[in-house]
């Protein structure tokens, strides 16, 4: 049984039951194929180490091994059958070049960036900078020599079209992503019942003002910009399930700060607390329509071409209407008000993928000065 640091029980650290990310697999293929090119030894399994410094074991297969590269497979399991990504095969080939870069690309199944606003620029393999992070450092674990690395995904277009890759300019396969390595249950009677856990134990164990975020990003962002104000069993991840943990965090006198990232907590600006892709349309709408007649033509044509969120802000900002974030963040603390029929301040802070913060609400300007 797990327990906080003040000795107090926390159930939702009970909570085993977890898998791996694309972006896992594909680092442990990348780091098996290379060991076994460096050591000539077949491997049945491979220890990767995740971004929070825990290790993961994967079973992998060799599937082609010359004397210039060798290529293995991994299998990745999904805590949850309907995830498109379940029993999907990853491949990684490995061979080593002349001088000390590293390479990673992306081939068959995997798909292309061909919009701006993604984290990855336009014409690049859609490998996140987080699973490229992980196989470099996996890569650096074996040799200093360079090594080309080539992942792909036999089935990749296949389950592609399952996804929202298409609508995100994601075109040809499918994205290696992942910011922690980890990929927890996300059903609805699983991940609720994490959530309902989690708010229950700070109700129980007087911890009044919490923090409800999307998932990790917000998070991290929340921890590095107010750490000394908010620590880890304060923040309650909502996954997509926001009206949900806003509804019970209000139902048992719980105060919250809203933080995250506008292209989930901007589809509040619709309506929608349902947040999955297959449940409510992007945020984009929404948050061109607050700006549309306070920004330049040219800038609301760059808005309207952009597929994400992320690109939007970063358009405002970099075109110098930043502070219009902060009148975004006003009208989605106006939205869950009224969703939840209260007139207490629910102060929300807007961070970006880079886990800066673009903009705040005025009851969330007051708390940051608290």
């Amino acid at each position: 049984m797990s327990e906080t640091e003040d000795g107090v029980c926390n159930p939702v650290m009970m909570e085993k039951r977890f898998g791996y990310t694309t972006g896992t697999y594909a680092t442990a293929a990348a780091k098996g194929a290379l060991a076994i090119l460096l050591g000539g030894k077949d491997i049945t399994e491979i220890g990767v180490t995740l971004p929070n410094g825990d290790e993961a074991v994967i079973p992998l297969r060799l599937n082609e091994k010359t004397g210039v590269y060798v290529q293995c497979a991994v299998m990745k399991r999904s805590v949850e059958e309907t995830d498109a990504t379940h029993n999907m095969e990853i491949l990684a080939r490995v061979s080593l070049r002349e001088d000390d870069r590293i390479i990673i690309e992306g081939g068959t199944g995997i798909g292309r960036i061909t919009k701006k606003g993604l984290q990855l620029p336009v014409g690049e393999a859609a490998i996140n900078p987080v699973p490229r992070k992980m196989i470099c450092s996996s890569m650096r674990e074996l040799t200093s020599r360079g090594v080309d690395v080539m992942i792909s995904v036999p089935r990749g277009e296949e389950v592609a079209a399952l996804t929202c890759n298409q609508r995100l300019g994601i075109i040809g396969g499918i994205s290696i992503i992942g910011t922690t390595g980890i990929m927890r249950p996300k059903s609805m009677p699983s991940f609720k019942k994490t959530i309902l856990q989690q708010l229950n134990f700070c109700n129980e164990n007087g911890i009044k003002e919490i923090v409800i975020t999307p998932g990790n990003i917000s998070e991290d962002a929340m921890l590095i910009h107010f750490g000394d104000r908010v620590s880890k069993d304060r923040i309650v991840q909502s996954g997509d399930f926001l009206g949900f943990t806003l509804s019970h965090a209000y139902r048992i006198g719980l105060t919250f700060i809203l933080a995250g990232h506008p292209g989930k907590l901007g589809k509040v600006l619709g309506g929608y607390f349902q947040t999955h892709y297959s449940s409510s349309p992007p945020a984009n709408a929404g948050v061109i329509k607050l700006v549309q007649d306070k920004v330049s033509d040219d800038v609301l044509k760059e808005m309207e071409e952009s597929p994400t969120v992320e690109g939007i802000t970063a358009i405002l900002i970099e075109r110098h209407y930043g502070t219009m974030l902060n009148g975004i963040a006003e009208v989605i603390e106006e939205k869950v008000k009224r969703y939840l029929g209260t007139d207490s301040c629910i102060p929300v802070l807007l961070f970006n993928m880079r886990k800066e913060m673009i903009g705040a609400s005025e009851t969330g300007m007051k708390w940051i000065k608290r």
